[in-house]
């Protein structure tokens, strides 16, 4: 009996472990068949999405799309190649002038392009421009430089051909009118590295407007050539001259060559000068009248003179005695004039 009780116990057992196992296996079979559903429902989605769009970075210059790239680093590198390319060796800070924008866009059917080919394609459509220095006359740039070190040393070499003869000591040099060192964007080539060609247009000539009161018997063409302009500057300077009859009296403009920048140069000089010998004059018998003779030479002296002078540019305009000290007293020269009667 209780045999029989043993093996109905096992095999209820038994039969309960196979249910679990079943259970079991089931449960897998269904978790593996729920994957197997989202992964193939994902990787249909991906390609029925994949096959009707694909997207690239546009590069977009002023509102308008230029050209595609394959992504944002992609258009952030042409976009420093092209800086990095028209900057070449200026120090200053270099930008695209033009309104630069990046934006993800459909491809459609327009091509993608390398960074290179990208680069390409835009060196004729955008704009770069780099900081430098400005040299400002009156507050109008006269020329940019790449570094306001190089723009100093423009005006002091500048200022460096009108120092004045040897041996002359320099008080002060300004400029006129005035000037001074600004900041600046240009393009590249507008950007000179060249001292001496900035200072050979701060030394050209301009042609500055001045009154001219027309006078009788005067005409354009008469006026321009007295001036040293041509009759089409002489209707430039006087909108609404050309073509209409002038008078006499009335006030019109005409241009005058004058420097971009004058350089005002006070020196000092210090020189010794000779002192011709003072004329002493007296009257003698001895000597007929209507002669004269020289009775003693004399002797020169001589003075040293120290003397302020002022130039624009080459020419002299002021010469001032600042001190003076005799150091040889000239002896006199005696001449004596005839009075004696003749023989």
């Amino acid at each position: 009996m209780n045999t029989e009780s043993d093996d109905i116990q096992e095999a209820l057992r038994l039969a309960e472990r196979k249910s679990e196992r079943l259970e079991y296996a089931l449960r897998v079979h269904r978790i593996a068949l729920a994957i197997g559903a989202v992964v193939l429902t994902g990787v249909l989605l991906l390609a029925a999405f994949g096959q009707r769009r694909q997207f690239a970075r546009a590069i977009i210059v002023d509102g308008e799309t230029c050209c595609l790239v394959g992504s944002q680093k992609d258009a952030e590198a042409v976009r420093k190649q092209i800086i990095a390319d028209a900057k070449g060796d200026l120090p200053g800070e270099a930008f695209i002038k033009e309104k630069w924008e990046d934006a993800t866009e459909e491809v459609d059917d327009r091509p993608v392009l390398s960074t290179a080919e990208a680069i390409e394609s835009l060196k004729d459509k955008v704009t770069v421009h780099v900081a430098a220095a400005a040299i400002q006359v009156k507050g109008t740039n006269v020329a940019a430089l790449a570094s306001g070190e190089l723009a100093q040393r423009a005006l002091d070499t500048l200022k460096s051909q009108y120092i004045g003869d040897e041996g002359s000591k320099v008080i002060s040099q300004t400029l006129e009118p005035e000037v001074s060192i600004g900041t600046v964007d240009k393009r590249p080539d507008q950007i000179s590295t060249d001292i001496r060609e900035v200072v050979r247009q701060l030394r050209e000539t301009r042609r500055e407007p001045v009154p001219y009161v027309i006078k009788t018997g005067d005409y354009p063409e008469k006026i321009a050539s007295a001036h040293d302009i041509a009759v089409k500057e002489l209707w430039e300077l006087n909108p609404g001259l050309k073509g209409r009859t002038i008078h006499p009296g009335e006030t019109i403009k005409v241009g005058t060559a004058v420097p971009a920048v004058t350089v005002i140069t006070v020196t000092e000089v210090t020189a010794d000068e000779i002192i011709a010998p003072p004329v002493k004059k007296r009257h003698s018998p001895a000597v007929q009248r209507g002669q004269t003779r020289v009775e003693t030479e004399g002797k020169s002296g001589k003075r040293r003179v120290t003397y302020r002078i002022t130039k624009r540019n080459e020419k002299r305009v002021g010469k001032e005695i600042l001190q003076e000290e005799i150091v040889e007293k000239p002896q006199p020269k005696e001449l004596l004039i005839g009075t004696g009667d003749s023989p």
